[in-house]
């Protein structure tokens, strides 16, 4: 089985609400590696 990346970009308000957490909370529940980072106004998640 080969391994897969998704670049996830999600926009808005991110900041201050937790939501670095929340991902990693999930990616980790499903057993999903990867990274999460702030980038200006965004989100981008390496899945």
């Amino acid at each position: 089985m080969s391994n897969v990346s998704r670049l996830i970009i999600v926009e808005g308000i991110v900041q201050g609400v937790g939501f670095r957490p929340f991902v990693y909370r999930i990616a980790k529940n499903h057993n999903i590696t990867g990274s999460v980072k702030n980038n200006g106004g965004r989100v981008e998640i390496i899945a």
